[in-house]
């Protein structure tokens, strides 16, 4: 008789492990212990993991790469649900390629640059994954993820159901994708390639935009990348930030980075309260001097209530 949710998961076959420390699953390394870890291999397994907590009442969160996220007071109550175990590549034509959500930018930057392909050169910076980009429309140097997705399936616990949303039907822009305001969790997507030059090009190309990334960011110090989105994409919050004075501005272990204004680094043992603070300062500053208000782009689990 099955009685709990942990029953489902053994019964399932489903990895995974309790009271894991939430520091080590992102970049910001800041965050106590998770009720537990779940660790899917496929969607089929993710789906039967979301389902049961549904049934069981169990708060839950999905989790990529960890990359653009703050674990919050009250993660002890919940359950992370981890998308890394879903890396598979499926070429369904030599341009056209399905790439399940858990896999990681950088590495599908790689792969797409090993067969010729130079779309994804952009993105062979950025720490997260292809679930968590096309959430975020992840991007670098003009260019942005949603500009070569055809097509996104998805899982819908509300309804029980698997969708597939077309490019048109995805309504990205800066940052932005209609997946930020849906409950729904991305299980593959489907990617189309059109510029075409040799693996030696591509590379050479890669090597010089994380060179550049490196000369400009703080990438040696834990943070969650830039942490506000720009209310423009020609609208550098950065130089903003740097005008204001708010470089190496601190609120216990996390200050605003003296390298790049847009990050907001742990300096050590900072924690989420720390963050939060320094980003409503921030804030608050911005608007009294320059009369807007920043919006973060920060995932915040538990999500605000």
């Amino acid at each position: 008789m099955i009685t709990s949710f942990e029953d489902v998961l053994r019964r399932q076959g489903i990895p995974f492990l309790n009271s894991v420390p939430t520091a080590g699953l992102c970049t910001f390394r800041i965050g106590g212990p998770c009720r537990r870890l779940i660790q899917p291999r496929s969607a089929e397994e993710l789906i039967a993991a979301v389902r049961a907590a549904c049934l069981f009442g169990e708060k839950y969160a999905v989790l990529g790469g960890g990359s653009n996220v703050l674990f919050c007071d009250g993660i002890e109550n919940v359950s992370l649900i981890s998308t890394r175990g879903l890396d598979r590549v499926e070429q369904l034509h030599a341009s056209v390629w399905r790439v399940e959500a858990g896999l990681a930018l950088p590495r599908l930057s790689k792969l797409a640059a090993r067969a010729g392909w130079a779309d994804l050169a952009f993105a062979c910076g950025i720490p997260g994954t292809v679930g968590g980009g096309l959430y975020m429309n992840a991007g670098a140097y003009g260019k942005c993820l949603g500009e070569r997705v055809l097509s996104a399936r998805t899982y819908d616990p509300a309804s029980d159901l698997i969708k597939t949303y077309f490019q048109k039907e995805l309504n990205t822009s800066y940052r932005k994708s209609n997946f930020q305001s849906e409950n729904e969790i991305i299980l593959d997507v489907t990617l189309t390639f059109t510029n075409r030059q040799s693996t030696d090009e591509i590379e050479a190309e890669m090597r010089v935009l994380a060179a550049a990334r490196r000369a400009a960011q703080p990438l040696t110090e834990p943070s969650a990348g830039s942490v506000f989105r720009r209310p423009a994409p020609d609208v550098p919050l950065s130089k903003i930030f740097d005008e204001l004075g708010l470089k190496g501005l601190s609120r216990g272990g996390a200050a605003v980075s003296k390298k790049h204004a847009g990050f907001i680094v742990n300096r050590g043992g900072a924690t989420a309260d720390d963050v939060l603070v320094l980003i409503e300062e921030i804030q608050n500053r911005t608007e009294r001097e320059r009369g807007f208000r920043p919006e973060t782009e920060l995932c915040r689990i538990p999500g605000e209530t």
